[in-house]
């Protein structure tokens, strides 16, 4: 179901064959020309402060940072309402085919966007220092290798692309041009998942890792409703093989990226299965997938997500001779030692909760760790004495801004990382449409 074969979606398709498109053009046109008119009216330059955050004397001082964002669907707006309380950002151009997305990120964004629905004119703006791209997964390598080739700076959601060869090329274009490549693992900023992998790589906390359970549990049918149906696979292009690699690209990518930063290496071989078994209804995209992959030394990862049961909701939980670590809803973390492993230090002033089976778990808590004061970086952010928790959404954003384009740092999440996390989702997508166990080689890992 699912071919390693490299997506040729030239800009002349995009524009002019793209289903999306044509369905989109019958009154975009028209909506287009009257944003573009009202845009052209304001003075762009001046009101971004006041969108973004009250003006202070240390927001002032900021070098602005001029930023495009092609693509504000649904996870686009998630991202465009963060980026736009970030000091010193200028959301200055917006785009996006389908006339309502494209009218709520001209609104998120403040009087000084300017609308687009051709994302090629966005990029010919010589002030715009960086683009997001939060568009279908199949648009994004030709997307970030445009932007990338344009001089930009650019983040782009995961996962990083349709392909394995698109990824390669977006590492390579990275390279050759100078300019970073973000890809939106948002897990590498969370202080909480910084802070676990500390105690587990550091601390030992787990001792030796012997097994990893991974899942995403959901009890709906991911389709979003369209009113005119035109616009299905514009919508609901998830379902749909053309544009989605399905329940591996978008919720997988995620956890086996966490698997590989933790263990500090990637997978050796993967054998799955997934089917169509529940939500029949027109989508030819598994509803189901259930994969194994086996890491060095060993380790074994399970890894499950369904769209028919949501009880277990989504964890990470890594299993070791000493002890547990369970990771949940991507902002809690839980220690579960095992009955003969040795007291820790700080284990007595540690926060209890409830496991399974009447056992009791350490809570972590990011906040309490001695660090906090110190400058230390947890999750690359400092623990400074009036540390602020933030969700990582915003964090990664605030670090692309900040670190990246503004300093010139490389990305926690930079084009390699994410394109390792990328081979292992979509080979095994490969593996389960196959049927088989497939052995990875080191070179699949290196571009």
């Amino acid at each position: 179901m699912f071919k390693d074969k490299q997506i040729q979606v030239s800009r002349r398709e995009f524009l002019r064959d793209s289903a999306w498109a044509a369905a989109a053009a019958a009154f975009a046109a028209a909506f287009q020309e009257r944003v573009e008119a009202q845009q052209k009216k304001s003075q762009p330059t001046n009101l971004a402060f006041q969108h973004n955050e009250p003006a202070t004397h240390s927001t002032q001082r900021l070098q602005p940072v001029n930023i495009g964002f092609i693509g504000t669907g649904t996870q686009g707006q998630t991202l465009l309402q963060r980026l736009v309380r970030i000091p010193g950002v200028r959301v200055v151009g917006v785009c996006d085919i389908y006339p309502p997305h494209l009218s709520r990120g001209l609104q998120m964004a403040g009087a000084q966007a300017m609308s687009y629905r051709d994302y090629r004119r966005l990029l010919e703006r010589k002030d715009i220092d960086a683009v997001i791209i939060a568009t279908p997964l199949h648009l994004h390598a030709p997307m970030t290798i445009d932007a990338l080739q344009a001089g930009k700076h650019v983040f782009c959601e995961k996962t990083m692309a349709y392909s394995i060869e698109d990824a390669r090329r977006m590492v390579q274009v990275s390279r050759e041009t100078g300019k970073h490549l973000q890809i939106g693992h948002q897990r590498h900023y969370s202080p909480i998942y910084a802070h676990a992998r500390e105690m587990m790589v550091e601390q030992e906390v787990i001792g030796k890792l012997v097994h990893v359970r991974a899942w995403w549990h959901r009890n709906n049918s991911w389709r979003r409703p369209v009113r005119d149906k035109r616009y299905e696979e514009l919508l609901n292009w998830r379902l749909y093989r053309k544009y989605s690699q399905g329940l591996m690209a978008e919720l997988a990518s995620h956890q086996i990226d966490v698997i590989n930063w933790f263990t500090g290496t990637t997978p050796i071989s993967v054998v799955g299965m997934g089917g169509i078994d529940y939500w029949q209804d027109g989508r030819d995209v598994w509803d189901n997938v259930e994969v194994i992959y086996e890491y060095p030394n060993g380790v074994k990862v399970v890894y499950t997500s369904i769209l028919s049961n949501q009880y277990d909701g989504y964890a990470e939980q890594f299993m070791g001779d000493k002890g547990t670590l369970l990771l949940t809803n991507e902002k809690d973390g839980f220690l579960f030692k095992e009955p003969m492993a040795e007291e820790l230090g700080w284990e007595e002033h540690a926060k209890k909760a409830a496991g399974k089976g009447g056992t009791t778990g350490l809570v972590l808590d990011v906040t309490a760790t001695k660090k906090k004061g110190t400058g230390a970086v947890i999750g690359g952010r400092k623990m400074e004495a009036g540390y602020e928790m933030k969700d990582a959404y915003m964090l990664e954003l605030e670090s692309f801004v900040n670190d990246v384009v503004r300093n010139g740092q490389k990305p926690l999440c930079d084009a390699e990382v994410g394109y390792k996390a990328a081979v292992a989702v979509l080979t095994a997508n490969k593996a389960i449409e196959e049927g088989r166990k497939i052995t990875f080689t080191p070179d699949m890992f290196q571009v």
